[in-house]
């Protein structure tokens, strides 16, 4: 159980953040573009490199002066994403030289005490290396060139922000870990307090690793379970937006140090964007998952929001959903439980045996595909790892198993093992005989 370190990436407009940001998650996850102020909604994504795993946040770009409604709020974002790195990437453009605010951009980093990384951005010819130098003036030490279209130098600027990440110290505790997360106001500390004061035998408070939060430790069915408290962000309305992006970078921490994320929703409305990120992303980093809905005493249809959250987050049908009032305290009884047995599972040994079984037996049932007249064998499985469950089956020809054949194998491995609320990976194999 561990906490991710976090870095963020800052920057004038249209200096190429996103694309450098693209190039460290390892996809093209933010909006590039050419048109200035693109980036308005703050990305975030898990990386690593040279052995190390740290959040990538990739803030808007700022535009001092500029009539951009957004901007007040863009700026109020970095501050908040600046609370929680560890590290900064200041991004500046060769092209366009030392720009005023490249200057006073240096200075907020400064300000910070924050250990930061001047990339220069878009060299990608001899001509502009030549330019390089001339960004000494910032005074943030050695600017390190890189072509974020390209891939060049992101390699070896990544090895020295890599270098000065902190250490990610596992915790000693062994028993199973729950991340209370969500959106402000969806009712996290209610719930927190629900279940610690629902249950007789708390044993102590401590501060948490992640910043302003206290973790909780109680035991149920002589089981210590941990929680991790992401709540207690208050801000005024007019701030809800920056508030969401500082309570999601908060959350990816929170879920970075769980077995299990309870996922607290707001059954008064559908769920909505910022819902399923953050329910996809746990799930995304091999977490169990729980979705949680508050709020039941308001009158939910429970029909209805479950298949509104299926039909918006197809992953949702595998995972547990409770209903729940942290008012009345109806249904909360079942949080604990289910994240026990989710935990569990997650944390579960497959017998070779039966899984071999399972999986025969639906390879039986729907044939998998012959291309050119030449079917596809499974020969063999085995679990590879847990936490969560990984499996490795060997088959003759793996290139030839469609996405819709893999998905209807998991199925199967998930609905015979009983494996609801934990992601399952599946690794196919090539062998011949």
């Amino acid at each position: 159980m561990s906490t991710l370190p976090a870095v963020a990436i800052l920057g004038r407009v249209n200096v190429g953040k996103s694309t450098l940001f693209n190039r460290i998650a390892g996809g093209r996850i933010a909006i590039v573009d050419d048109r200035p102020g693109v980036t308005r909604d703050r990305k975030m994504e898990a990386a690593h490199w040279a052995g190390h795993d740290f959040l990538v946040i990739d803030t808007g770009g700022l535009d001092p002066g500029r009539e951009d409604t957004f901007q007040d709020s863009i700026e109020r974002q970095i501050e908040f994403a600046l609370r929680e790195a560890d590290a900064v990437i200041l991004v500046v453009d060769v092209t366009e030289g030392v720009h005023p605010f490249d200057e006073e951009a240096a200075d907020l980093v400064r300000r910070t005490g924050l250990p930061c990384f001047l990339a220069v951005n878009k060299v990608d010819s001899q001509r502009t290396m030549d330019l390089v130098p001339e960004f000494y003036s910032l005074g943030l030490g050695r600017p390190w060139p890189v072509s974020a279209m390209h891939g060049h130098g992101s390699g070896d600027l990544l090895d020295e922000v890599v270098s000065v990440l902190p250490e990610v110290q596992e915790e000693e505790y062994s028993g199973l870990s729950l991340a209370v997360v969500g959106r402000p106001n969806v009712g996290k500390s209610s719930i927190v307090n629900r279940l610690c004061g629902s249950e007789r035998n708390i044993v102590h408070d401590a501060p948490g690793t992640t910043r302003d939060s206290t973790d909780t430790f109680l035991t149920w069915n002589d089981r210590q379970i941990q929680i991790v408290d992401t709540a207690g962000l208050r801000r005024k309305s007019r701030e809800m937006d920056d508030v969401e992006f500082y309570s999601t970078v908060r959350a990816w921490k929170s879920i970075s140090r769980g077995d299990v994320a309870l996922v607290v929703m707001d059954g008064s409305e559908y769920p909505v964007q910022q819902d399923i990120r953050i329910a996809a992303k746990a799930w995304d980093m091999g977490k169990g998952v729980v979705i949680g809905v508050n709020k039941t005493d308001l009158g939910i249809d429970a029909g209805l929001w479950r298949e509104a959250i299926v039909q918006r987050f197809n992953q949702a049908r595998y995972m547990p959903i409770l209903f729940f009032s942290a008012l009345t305290g109806k249904g909360t009884g079942e949080i604990i439980p289910t994240v026990v047995e989710v935990g569990d599972v997650r944390a579960s040994d497959i017998q070779t045996h039966k899984l071999n079984t399972v999986i025969q037996d639906a390879v039986d049932r729907v044939q998998p595909p012959s291309p050119r007249g030449r079917p596809v064998r499974f020969f063999y499985a085995t679990q590879v790892s847990r936490h969560p469950p990984r499996i490795l089956i060997f088959v003759n020809r793996p290139e030839d198993i469609p996405e819709n054949y893999r998905r209807f194998i998991e199925n199967s491995v998930r609905e015979e093992m009983g494996m609801l609320g934990v992601p399952l990976g599946l690794i196919y194999r090539r062998r011949k005989h």
